[in-house]
Formats: C-alpha cells, structure tokens, sequence
C-alpha cells in the first residue's frame, strides 16, 4: 500500500495547498513534503522498521494491554498525535516556514486515512493503542488498485493546476472543449 500512501499523500498535500490559496511554487513544496510523511520510515508506518522493531522486542510494552503502543498501528497510527501535533503548531508562532512542519504533518495524516479505509481487521485506534475502527477494505485488493492508478493520480492534476491557478472548473471546460471544439 505504500505507493497508494505517497499518491494519496500528494493528492491531500496539494488540497490543503489549493485550499489555502497557496502560491503554485509552494503548493509543489508542501505536496512534496506531504508525501514524504505518507508512507515509509517517516510516516506512522515508523513501527514497522527495524528500529522500532528492536526496540519493541527490548520494552515490556504488551504489559501495558492491549499489544502494548509499540506493535503495529499502535501508538504511531493514533489519530491524537498529528491532533496534538496540529493544536501545538496553533500555538507558537512559526512565522513563513510554518507550512512546513503542516505539510509534514498533512502527510502523516493522510497515511491515517488511508489506514482507515484499508487494512482488514485492523483500521487505525480510537484510544493510544487500542480500541482500533476502520472500514476494512482489503489493502492491496482491486479497490485499492483503482484508486492507486485512476483516482488519485487525476485528483492530483486536478488539484494542481487549480493551486497553479486554473479555475476549479478546469477538468470540466477541457472536456467540454474535446467535445464542443
């Protein structure tokens, strides 16, 4: 699922850029760093590398309940942590690189929403560690391929051209000038 992660992390990066009237410039850099966030060791998926791994067979985290926060989409697929992330970035003044730590944490969002939707069995946790909803759909099945290879990537050039300032009726009049000429 990882490169569903970086599509859909580019693809939530560019909205918030588009949504916030972003220049064209900076919506790239903000859709780039949301992407980096989305999937691999920088994301909630931190728990699957050996690191965390190592570190998860030296704590006695399981006797905490529940797996403890340290097993996969544990503590690092907690929706309160960006939640937390994103009430403390309100709170200081971060001047004209403030969109940078909110396009890091854009993408890590983003994998949370993927996580949600995808991953039988599993979803993401209400509580630190537990209590875990999602809707299941099968990841790595023909939805989540579908989306990879159509959805997300049309969503992204649609949102960027309007971030580089196309109208957001911009898919809507090209069609019409192919069929219309």
């Amino acid at each position: 699922m990882g490169s569903t992660h970086r599509m859909f992390g580019a693809l939530t990066g560019t909205a918030y850029a588009a949504a916030t009237g972003m220049p064209p410039a900076q919506a790239a850099a903000f859709a780039a760093l949301a992407t980096v966030t989305s999937s691999g060791p920088s994301s909630p998926d931190v728990d699957q590398y050996r690191g965390w791994r190592r570190a998860d067979t030296l704590l006695p985290d399981e006797a905490l309940g529940a797996g403890g926060p340290m097993q996969h989409r544990g503590i690092t697929h907690w929706w309160g942590l960006p939640a937390l992330a994103w009430w403390a970035l309100t709170q200081v003044p971060t001047g004209a690189v403030g969109w940078i730590p909110a396009a890091l944490l854009v993408g890590w969002t983003s994998h949370l929403i993927g996580d949600l939707v995808f991953g039988r069995n599993r979803g993401i946790p209400l509580a630190p560690w537990w209590w875990h909803i999602g809707l299941g759909l099968d990841s790595g099945g023909l939805l989540e391929a579908c989306a990879r290879w159509t959805v997300l990537p049309a969503a992204v050039a649609w949102l960027a051209a309007v971030a580089a300032g196309a109208p957001l009726s911009w898919p809507v009049d090209v069609i019409a000038q192919l069929v219309h000429p």
